[in-house]
C-alpha cells in the first residue's frame, strides 16, 4: 500500500465565488482548485447589501467535494484554513450555521455606527472591522440577534463552523483591545456584547480541530487541524510572496485591490508624500519590518463578472470571447468605462462606436473595456507614490486580474497572453502570472501548514506556494498608447 501524500486544503471565500485549494504540502503544487458561485446579493435601496452564509456553505461543501475527487488518490489532509472578505458581519449559531444575513463589506447601514465607535475609540476604518455592523446589527435586528452565538469576521466564522472555536484573528497589532477598550465596547455607550468580541488570535494559529458535523458535510475525517485565517487581501499577499520588497499582487478581485511590498522608512515617506491616498498597513508578523502599501479599488471586478456574465448570457461562448477579447488592441476605439457614484458602467454609446469601426464583437468590447478599467484603475491608484519614489518591480496577478473570472475558469480555458500582457502595459512593469492562479487560496495554504505544524516560518511557506507560471515584460511598441489611456483616465 502507497504511503499517503500529505495535503492542505484552503478556503477562499470571495463576493462572487469560492475557490478551494488542495495543496501539496512537500512540494507546493496544486492538486486541485475548484469554484462555486458565492450565491445571490440581495442590494436594496436602503444601502443593505446581504448574502446567505448557508449558500456560501453549500458552495463550500460542492466545492470540497470535487478538490477532493480531482486531487492525486491517497492523499491526506493535515491542515485547513479559510480566507473571506470584509469587513463583513456574519452573525452565526452554535453549530457554525448562519443566524441571519450576513452584512457585507459594501453595506452602509451601519455609517453612524462607524462615526460613534469611531469617536469613542479613537480609530476608524479596517481598525473598527466588523464592530460598526455588529452594533447596528444588535440594535437593529434584536429578534435574530437572539438566536446567535457570535457575530464574526467571515473567515472567523468558517473557522468557527469548522472547528467550534471562536477567534478574531488579525495581525496589526492597531487593531488589538485593551482592557479598558473592551469595557467601552460593552458599556451602554458601545452597544456590544462579548459575542462580537471574541478572543483575539495571530492568524496562523492552530485554534482546534474538524468537529463531527462539519466533517461529515465535507467528507473528511473528524481530527483534521483548523487554523486561523485571515482577510482575503492579506492572505494574497502571502500567496504571491511580498516578504520581497517592491514586489506587489493585483487580485481583481469583486471590489479590485492592489499590495505592495515596502520597506517601512521608505513607506513612512511616500505616505507623507502622497496622503491617505494609499493604504499603509503591517505585512504579517513573520515578514518582519516591511509594509504593505495599497488600496482597495471600487468595484473593478465585479464590473468585470457582470460583463462576462451578461456575454455569457447572450449566448456568446467563452472560448470565442476570451480569444476575442486577446485579440483587440490596448485602447481600441469604443473601449471605455465610465464611473459614477454606484460603481463603474460600461458606455453603450461606446460599444456601438467599437463595432462599427470592426473592432470585434460587442460582448468582447464590453469584456476588455472592464479589464483595461481594472488595470487603470489600478495604474492611477499606484501613480502618485510611484512618482514619490514607491518601488514597484513586478506585479503577480491573481484570479480575475489573470484575465480569467469565474464566468471562463468552468471551462478550463487557458488565458491567450494578450490579456495578461495588456496589464503589463498599462502598468508598466513585469506582471507575473503564478503556478496558484488564486494568491488569497494559496496564502490561505501557507497558513494552514504553518498552524499545523508542517513549516517552520510563514516566509518558508510563502516561498512554497508563490511559484511564477510566467513572466510577461512590457511591450515598446505600446507605451505611447498606454500613457495616452492613463492620461485620459487620470483627467475623467
Amino acid at each position: 500500500m502507497n504511503p499517503q501524500r500529505g495535503a492542505l486544503l484552503s478556503i477562499d471565500l470571495g463576493s462572487s465565488a469560492v475557490k478551494v485549494l488542495v495543496l501539496d504540502v512537500d512540494t507546493g503544487r496544486p492538486l486541485a482548485l475548484t469554484r462555486r458561485t458565492s450565491g445571490p446579493t440581495k442590494n436594496p435601496s436602503n444601502g443593505a447589501v446581504e448574502q446567505d452564509p448557508n449558500v456560501w456553505w453549500e458552495a463550500i461543501r460542492s466545492a470540497v467535494g470535487e478538490a477532493l475527487q480531482r486531487a492525486e488518490p491517497g492523499i491526506e489532509i493535515l491542515g485547513i484554513a479559510a480566507d473571506g472578505h470584509g469587513p463583513t458581519l456574519v452573525p452565526v449559531r452554535e453549530d457554525g450555521s448562519a443566524a441571519d444575513a450576513a452584512l457585507l463589506w459594501r453595506d452602509r447601514r451601519a455609517a453612524k455606527d462607524d462615526a460613534h465607535l469611531s469617536a469613542l475609540l479613537g480609530r476608524s476604518g479596517w481598525l473598527l472591522a466588523e464592530l460598526p455592523k455588529a452594533r447596528w446589527y444588535l440594535r437593529e435586528r434584536a429578534t435574530s440577534a437572539g438566536k446567535t452565538a457570535w457575530l464574526l469576521s467571515t473567515w472567523d466564522a468558517l473557522a468557527f463552523r469548522l472547528s467550534g472555536e471562536a477567534v478574531a484573528s488579525f495581525w496589526d497589532p492597531a487593531r488589538s483591545l485593551s482592557p479598558a477598550q473592551r469595557g467601552l465596547l460593552l458599556s451602554e455607550a458601545g452597544g456590544l456584547d462579548e459575542r462580537a468580541l471574541p478572543p483575539e488570535v495571530l492568524p496562523g494559529t492552530r485554534i482546534g480541530t474538524l468537529r463531527a458535523h462539519a466533517a461529515s458535510d465535507l467528507g473528511l475525517p473528524i481530527g483534521i487541524p483548523i487554523v486561523s485565517g485571515t482577510n482575503d487581501g492579506m492572505a494574497a499577499v502571502i500567496g504571491a510572496g511580498l516578504m520581497h520588497v517592491g514586489r506587489g499582487v493585483d487580485v481583481g478581485g469583486a471590489a479590485g485591490g492592489v499590495g505592495i511590498s515596502v520597506e517601512r522608512a521608505t513607506a513612512e515617506r511616500i505616505s507623507a508624500a502622497v496622503g491617505g491616498s494609499l493604504w499603509s498597513g503591517p505585512a504579517p508578523t513573520s515578514f518582519g519590518e516591511i509594509r504593505i502599501m495599497g488600496g482597495a479599488l471600487g468595484g473593478t471586478g465585479l464590473l468585470l463578472d457582470a460583463t462576462i456574465a451578461a456575454a455569457i448570457d447572450r449566448g456568446s461562448s467563452p472560448a470565442a470571447l476570451i480569444d476575442a477579447v486577446a485579440a483587440l488592441p490596448l485602447g481600441a476605439d469604443g473601449v471605455r468605462v465610465e464611473r459614477r457614484a454606484e460603481g463603474p458602467h460600461i458606455v453603450e454609446e461606446s460599444v456601438e462606436k467599437g463595432r462599427a469601426t470592426g473592432h470585434g464583437g460587442s460582448d468582447a468590447l464590453r469584456v476588455r473595456a472592464a479589464m483595461e478599467y481594472g488595470a487603470l484603475a489600478v495604474a492611477a491608484l499606484l501613480a502618485p507614490a510611484r512618482a514619490a519614489g514607491l518601488p514597484l518591480s513586478e506585479m503577480w496577478l491573481s484570479g480575475p486580474a489573470t484575465g480569467a473570472t469565474s464566468g471562463l475558469y468552468a471551462e478550463g480555458l487557458s488565458v491567450p497572453r494578450g490579456i495578461p500582457q495588456m496589464r503589463a502595459d498599462l502598468l508598466g512593469v513585469p506582471v507575473v502570472l503564478p503556478r496558484i492562479p488564486e494568491a488569497a487560496a494559496a496564502g490561505s495554504a501557507a497558513l494552514a501548514g504553518v498552524g499545523a505544524g508542517l513549516y517552520a516560518s510563514l516566509s518558508e511557506a510563502a516561498e512554497l506556494v508563490a511559484v511564477a507560471n510566467e513572466r510577461i515584460e512590457p511591450a515598446a511598441s505600446s507605451a505611447a498608447a498606454a500613457s495616452s489611456l492613463l492620461d485620459r483616465f487620470a483627467r475623467a
